[in-house]
């Protein structure tokens, strides 16, 4: 099975079943998530509808932190981390 975006699998708003249409289609394509890590720069390119090109970035070396009740944001690098087992 592939992951689309369609509407049509889904029941309809009173609880009925909807039968589907037609098959896949292209336009209704979706993707598996890129699950973005910490560490260096790793960005894939994807084309995408219209032959428009998008930047999947699968590893991050900077982020965008933001802090809601002072309005405050700032794009900074993450120089090291430290490995956290949760496994006690």
């Amino acid at each position: 099975m592939g992951i689309s975006r369609d509407n049509w699998h889904k029941r309809r708003a009173t609880g009925g079943k909807r039968c589907p249409p037609h098959k896949k289609r292209k336009f209704e394509l979706g993707r598996p998530a890129s699950n973005t890590k910490i560490g260096p720069k790793r960005i894939h390119l994807v084309r995408c509808r219209g032959g428009n090109i998008k930047h999947r970035a699968l590893r991050l070396d900077v982020g965008t932190f933001s802090w809601g009740s002072e309005g405050f944001f700032i794009v900074s690098f993450v120089v090291f981390t430290f490995a956290y087992d949760d496994k006690n």
